[in-house]
């Protein structure tokens, strides 16, 4: 089946070697067996299809992506928990170490998060963003080792260049599944991510801080269990999440088409 049209926009090849060709105007010309049918967009999907697709996405990549992004958020809360447990004496922090330690990790979102997004676009945010998960879990841990100002300086710097370019990857990522009408409902469950990250963060922080340990200061376990979790997580997230619909292995070769169809009407040439 091809579908044609004086008005196209885009020719992006699928499946089994068919090529689909996205109109416009909404109006395509549908031939297949000889026939040749106008069809309207809004005529051709159906409905009951649609919600059939979008509830599989919903129950399969964006849970993965919340709690990915839940982690990312509870990140950044862990420092600031475990200042109550006496950081600054651990690092021998004075004056305002404190303060740059926070600033440094926005530096390095102002220099890489371009080069992140392109590396996205060109590998797919379904690689790109549990590698950066693993990236910043590793050196999230790694402020376990430091003992001083340096050391977790030149830490942070790193970290920031990892995580801070994970939101917008995430959003362009839904980008290749949910339409706009439907993409502000998910980004919401991220915000609310969020806020859930920034409630359990304290919990956790104040029932690891009971672990009693002549090794390790209390702080530390908290970097060492939340990282550690996050990592995991991140292999996971890397073995699960599919490039895009049309390799998605929970979807028929029918809602492969669909998805692609619903996706170029909105973003041609996505």
């Amino acid at each position: 089946m091809s579908i044609e049209s004086s008005k196209n926009i885009n020719i992006v090849p699928i499946g089994n070697g068919k090529d689909i060709k996205v109109l416009e105007d909404g109006v395509m010309t549908v031939s297949a067996a000889g026939e040749t049918r106008r069809i309207s967009a809004s005529v051709a999907i159906d409905p009951a299809a649609k919600r059939r697709l979008v509830r599989k996405f919903d129950l399969r990549i964006l849970p993965t992506l919340a709690v990915m992004y839940l982690f990312n958020s509870l990140d950044k809360s862990n420092l600031g928990n475990a200042k109550t447990a006496d950081l600054e004496k651990t690092w021998g922090l004075t004056g305002d170490d404190y303060n740059i330690i926070l600033s440094v990790f926005l530096v390095p979102y102002m220099l890489t998060a371009p080069f992140l997004g392109i590396a996205g676009k060109k590998f797919g945010p379904s690689r790109v963003l549990p590698i950066m998960m693993l990236s910043f879990g590793f050196f999230t841990l790694m402020v376990v080792a430091a003992y001083n100002f340096a050391g977790l300086l030149a830490l942070r710097w790193f970290l920031g260049m990892a995580e801070l370019a994970s939101f917008p990857l995430v959003i362009y990522y839904q980008t290749t599944f949910y339409r706009r009408g439907e993409l502000a409902r998910r980004l919401a469950i991220f915000y609310a991510a969020s806020s859930i990250a920034s409630a359990f963060g304290g919990f956790l922080s104040y029932g690891v801080f009971q672990i009693k340990s002549g090794s390790l200061a209390n702080w530390r376990h908290l970097f060492v269990i939340e990282r550690g979790c996050s990592m995991l997580f991140a292999i996971f997230a890397f073995w699960y999440l599919p490039y895009d619909a049309q390799s998605a292995k929970f979807l028929t070769p029918e809602e492969k088409q669909l998805a692609f169809y619903r996706i170029q009407v909105d973003y041609p040439g996505h």
